[in-house]
């Protein structure tokens, strides 16, 4: 059928490499799910665990209160806002602020500082996380989906 050994051996590599990736493709179709939208929720401070066979989608974090203005006095503000996750405090949101700080004698002056850094979103939960508003956060609105195989 084949003219030399060398044909033949790359055949059988190639038939070879078909079968692996059929039989990667049917184990991984097996471990493979579907998520299917479930309900909304809101989490407080009450903690909240994510259900047996669901996932969360965390979509937005609702503060107690907003940004903060960046003050014009020598007065420093450090302000954190944080969540719960699986019981460990995690920074959702931090304000710095340093005002307009001036020194006479030395002839020198450094203008407002201003930072704001806040958690970037979605974050996904699988099933068994925990979840709970913290200090500075009111609710944490999620999408809770359904595992289907």
């Amino acid at each position: 059928m084949f003219k030399n050994k060398q044909n033949t051996i790359i055949v059988q590599k190639i038939y070879k490499a078909i079968m692996l990736l059929t039989g990667l493709f049917l184990v991984g179709s097996a471990y493979s799910q579907n998520l299917q939208f479930g309900k909304t929720r809101l989490i407080g401070s009450k903690t909240d665990t994510v259900p047996t066979g669901k996932v969360w989608k965390v979509e937005t974090i609702i503060y107690k209160q907003g940004i903060v203005t960046c003050p014009t006095s020598g007065v420093s503000i450090n302000i954190s806002d944080s969540i719960a996750l699986d019981g460990t405090k995690m920074m959702v949101r931090a304000q710095r602020f340093s005002g307009l700080y001036e020194n006479t004698t030395y002839r020198f002056a450094h203008a407002p500082e201003f930072l704001v850094w806040e958690q970037k979103l979605p974050m996904w939960l699988p099933a068994g996380s925990t979840l709970a508003a913290g200090r500075g956060v009111f609710y944490l609105s999620v999408l809770e989906f359904n595992e289907t195989p």
